[in-house]
């Protein structure tokens, strides 16, 4: 389309349109509330800058036609300060903020890039209009307020203006620019459009029904209950539910001021103004926490999903050493069968000593890595390595097991199952005795499951064991503390040492994939 309308269709296309909804804009605002700023804000951080001179023409040629009639009045020294198109002044803003603030320039937004420019731009805007309103000739004839009564309300309107248009504008592009179509922001949308919609029915109510009172008391009370929905808005969407309900709101706050008393009409715009501020900056935060939470989730997925293939190799290790030991048994079968008529029996003996030992040492290793039944198997605790290697160590062991263990994902057991391995080569390195006690329990609800796994060294101190014993036996790397609970927290658990107790604590949600 862009090549068809040629350079200079582009241009006009461009200020036709920015002419028509600055100048509607216009007929909204007032000295005390003024969205048009927030149009030419929202504009210059939207538009490519190729397409500024058409918004600069466009709003010179607007206001050289609107305020031609008060040459007559004000002189011409007012009219041509006048038509100076404030634009021009936002375009200086605009251009340094976004060479300046990472953040600053569409589609790479932050807020708050967004909300220093808004600050900035509002200066610069009550300068100009100050500078504009000191040329009015015979100010007290037409009465005009002092020049610094003027500072707060054209700061107010102007700054609230810009927070109600702004944000709204920039989550609009943002959205179109991730979607492509209306039904596509639609359906990525759609709770927080409906209730912007449910809540443009109710305000525009409200309004209606309290516009035509001139009790100021109940206009405040009117404009107090548009604010009600502001947090909620603000915490379920983030910075563009704020942005929403700001623009929402603003509006019919305006709507229902009461424009004959000016101090109350200045108390409520300052009401607004810090309104829309704390909102922009609550959705913000609510948006960053989102992000915070979606990446730590989205990190626990990847370290689960490692912890899982982990797994998968130690087991494939385990059926590979123990085919290895399989392909030795036969080699040392087939050894005997050679060597079974050689007269030197003590070679025979020597060989078939070496072979059994080797064997037996790669049934250990891949018993250790992966028990017989899988190191997932409900029964790895009270049938695997840990009987065994605990036996020859002379330590008795008692396993409890209780639990709908059979429910629980391969993933979750597996992890059980190694650290109950890493906590009892904990106690016997830090209080070994000549019992080791395991017990286990689940606790199911309706958001998943709970399971405590508990190791205790309750028997009568002993010396510690070797460790390289215990880890080879176990397929354990001797881990710390803070590993164990680094482990655990894949599964939103915790471990916790209590004298000479191991406490392992996991929380199974049903959100939690299994990966099995």
């Amino acid at each position: 389309m862009e090549s068809r309308l040629g350079w200079f269709g582009r241009q006009l296309a461009v200020a036709i349109i920015y002419g028509t909804a600055y100048m509607l804009l216009r007929k909204v605002g007032f000295a005390h509330f003024v969205p048009a700023s927030g149009l030419k804000l929202a504009v210059l951080l939207l538009t490519p800058r190729r397409y500024w001179p058409a918004l600069l023409v466009s709003e010179t040629l607007l206001l050289a036609y609107d305020l031609y009639d008060g040459v007559a009045m004000f002189g011409w020294a007012f009219y041509l300060a006048s038509i100076v198109p404030p634009i021009a002044l936002l375009m200086a803003v605009v251009g340094l903020c976004q060479d300046r603030l990472p953040g600053a320039a569409f589609p790479d937004i932050r807020l708050g890039s967004v909300l220093v420019c808004i600050f900035g731009a509002s200066v610069v805007l009550v300068a100009d209009g100050l500078m504009v309103a000191s040329l009015m000739p015979e100010a007290a004839r037409f009465g005009r307020k002092p020049l610094t009564d003027l500072v707060s309300d054209y700061f107010l309107g102007t700054y609230s203006g810009m927070l109600a248009v702004v944000p709204l504008a920039l989550a609009g592009a943002q959205q179109w620019y991730e979607q492509r179509s209306l039904r596509g922001v639609w359906l990525a949308n759609r709770s927080l459009l409906q209730a912007s919609l449910i809540t443009v029915m109710a305000m525009s109510i409200e309004v209606l029904a309290l516009s035509g009172t001139q009790d100021t008391a109940l206009r405040f009370v009117g404009q107090a209950v548009l604010f009600v929905p502001a947090a909620y808005f603000a915490i379920t969407w983030g910075w563009k539910g704020a942005a929403v309900i700001g623009a929402i709101a603003s509006f019919g706050i305006v709507a229902l001021m009461p424009e004959m008393f000016d101090i109350a009409t200045l108390m409520t715009q300052t009401m607004m103004a810090l309104f829309l501020t704390i909102s922009t900056v609550l959705g913000m935060q609510t948006t960053r926490l989102e992000h915070a939470l979606a990446a730590v989730d989205d990190q626990l997925d990847k370290a689960r999903l490692e912890q899982h293939l982990a797994e998968m190799k130690l087991q494939r290790s385990s059926f590979e050493l123990a085919y290895v030991s399989g392909e030795l048994a036969r080699a040392h079968r087939h050894l005997l069968i050679q060597l079974d008529h050689s007269p030197n029996r003590g070679e025979v003996d020597t060989y078939k000593r070496a072979l059994t030992m080797t064997t037996s040492r790669l049934k250990e290793l891949a018993d250790a890595l992966s028990p017989p039944m899988g190191a997932g198997h409900p029964h790895a605790l009270s049938e695997g390595p840990l009987v065994q290697v605990l036996d020859a160590l002379g330590i008795a062991y008692h396993a409890n097991v209780h639990g709908q263990w059979s429910r629980l994902p391969r993933n979750t057991l597996t992890l059980l199952y190694r650290l109950a391995c890493e906590a009892v080569t904990y106690l016997l390195k830090e209080c070994p005795s000549d019992r080791i006690a395991l017990t286990t329990d689940t606790h199911s609800t309706d958001s998943g499951t709970t399971i405590h796994l508990s190791v205790r060294s309750e028997g009568v101190p002993i010396a510690p064991p070797a460790q390289d014993k215990i880890t080879k036996g176990l397929g354990t790397l001797g881990l710390g503390l803070g590993e164990l609970r680094l482990r655990a927290q894949l599964f939103n658990g915790d471990v916790v040492v209590d004298g000479r107790s191991v406490q392992v604590t996991l929380r199974q949600e049903l959100t939690v994939p299994r990966f099995d």
